[in-house]
């Protein structure tokens, strides 16, 4: 039996293991110390770690991949080293106070709480869990938080979990889950002078991946054609069966979802946004790593789910980064200069989903970037800023050391297209065009940092949407709260799924012939 001592910014963790054990699997379940959005195969190159003791020799991936300096100071990445006996670990550590509030007025009509004294709603988001603690008397929000969704260090991607899952990872990947809302629940009573063992209520929402994984249920039926849920939520669980440290015998709802790929947060979204109480034709998209949108009109409520992928949410980008102090935020090209913001006003860690968005709108505007979306070397003015990496052309934002690099560019195409697409086919289902939409409600924490007009500049929202769109912050959290407040919204909310129509884009032509195009700037 060996030792790990793993060393976190202030905390110490001592791991005993039995050796040859991958560095990855010496972390601590449940705690996302570091960026693994490739799951742990090698291929992001984001788990730099200071290792030191008895480990495997350096491959051949990590003699290109690190510099000499990192070599000499013992930095290792940690999918590609094994402890082989008593080692020490170096992270910087993450720290898990995440820009996300409600941003979103609550509208509850019919108050009636599903408990007495205190309630808890919880959005399990691929990328982030959110979580808000009302006094259910008067419906008053006592806290909010929220954190890195610690699945994330299986894949930062639904289908490296669901993949996860079904290779025997499912408890898991459950458990993993379960304490960040654990955790959450104790910052929310810790925040608000309340205790956990008060809390006798709470509503949960999340993609149906997400609920399958919380729940440690069988996820094959929505893996495989023809990819229909056999558990469609909208029930009551006791909190023992999600290892909930609440009141033993609170009501613990888990929302319904509309279908394998559009979930419960779209079905809170919908609700709190109160589209279907709209005369008006309605656009709700929430972009992120799964982007989920729903179309009303007509008294008819279309919705569609896209594999955007996790580059808005900063993973899969070489400098991605969650949107925290150190992230690149808004990038504006004015005056034949660039403009670059950074959160916490800082110096720059790297970037999240926004920044990119008006990095590569500015790079646009600046000919750095042609319409496929190449990053040319010269024609331009900023020819100095280009790099060489991984042989091909990158570009650092002026002032600070983060680099746009070409795969990055085509990280965002792919990601923007699937959403545009998804916007298209919903309209073309409808027998409309974009010029029919009367608002474009745009969701999800991400959303309400975007800048529209960048994102019409590069493609992810069709032209013209810019002027029609209105960011409306978290609504799936805000859903889930009034599903928590009120018995009728909760009622309403499975009113809402089962009048949903949800368009499969797998086999639509129109998809494809829309993801193609969307590919260009």
């Amino acid at each position: 039996m060996s030792t790990a001592i793993i060393n976190a910014e202030q905390e110490k963790y001592t791991v005993e293991f039995t050796p040859p054990k991958k560095l990855t699997e010496l972390l601590p379940g449940g705690k996302l110390l570091l960026e693994l959005p490739c799951g742990g195969r090698g291929k992001c190159h984001k788990c730099k770690i200071t290792a030191r003791g008895e480990l495997s020799p350096e491959g051949d991936g990590e003699m290109k991949l690190l510099s000499v300096a990192e070599r000499e100071s013992g930095i290792r990445f940690a999918c590609l080293t094994y402890a082989l006996g008593d080692v020490t670990l170096e992270l910087a550590g993450r720290k898990n106070d995440l820009l996300i509030v409600m941003e979103h007025q609550l509208s509850v009509s019919g108050f009636e709480p599903l408990g007495k004294k205190f309630g808890a709603a919880v959005d399990v988001g691929t990328t982030t869990v959110a979580a808000y603690l009302f006094e259910l008397s008067g419906g008053k929000l006592l806290a909010e938080a929220a954190a890195v969704n610690p699945q994330a260090r299986f894949g930062a991607d639904v289908i490296s979990r669901l993949d996860f899952s079904l290779k025997g990872g499912r408890l898991e990947l459950a458990e993993t889950v379960r304490g960040c809302i654990e955790e959450l629940i104790f910052r929310l009573c810790g925040e608000s002078g309340t205790s956990a063992s008060e809390i006798d209520a709470m509503v949960i929402v999340g993609n149906t991946a997400m609920l399958y994984l919380l729940c440690a249920a069988d996820p094959s039926s929505i893996c495989a054609v023809p990819f229909i849920q056999d558990r469609a939520f909208g029930e009551r669980v006791t909190p023992a069966e999600l290892s909930l440290p609440i009141a033993p015998d609170a009501c613990v709802y888990l929302a319904r979802t509309m279908s394998a790929y559009v979930g419960a947060d779209m079905t809170a979204a919908v609700l709190s946004s109160k589209i279907t109480e709209k005369k008006e034709v309605s656009l709700l998209v929430d972009i992120g790593t799964n982007g989920e949108m729903a179309l009303f009109a007509g008294g008819r409520l279309l919705c569609c789910s896209t594999a955007a992928g996790p580059a808005f949410e900063g993973a899969g980008i070489h400098g991605g980064m969650t949107a925290g102090e150190g992230a690149v935020s808004r990038v504006k090209l004015e005056g034949g200069a660039f403009l670059v913001s950074v959160i916490g006003d800082v110096p720059a860690k790297g970037i999240c989903g926004s920044g990119i968005i008006e990095a590569l709108a500015a790079m646009l505007d600046a000919e750095i970037l042609d319409e496929t979306g190449v990053i040319e070397e010269d024609g331009h003015e900023f020819t100095a800023y280009i790099r060489e990496f991984g042989g091909q052309p990158a570009f650092v934002l002026p002032g600070t050391e983060v680099l746009i690099t070409q795969a990055d560019v085509r990280a965002v195409q792919l990601a923007k297209s699937a959403i545009c697409a998804g916007i298209t086919s919903l309209l073309c289902e409808a027998g409309m065009t974009p010029e029919d939409v009367d608002a474009l409600y745009i969701a999800g924490g991400f959303g309400s940092r975007i800048d529209c007009a960048a994102a019409e500049r590069i493609g992810l929202i069709p032209r013209g949407f810019a002027k029609k769109a209105r960011a409306i912050g978290n609504a799936a959290g805000a859903g889930a709260s009034e599903m928590l407040l009120s018995k009728s919204a909760l009622e309403r909310s499975e009113d809402i799924t089962k009048s949903a129509h949800t368009l499969e884009l797998s086999t639509s032509k129109t998809f494809m012939d829309a993801y193609i195009d969307g590919m260009f700037f």
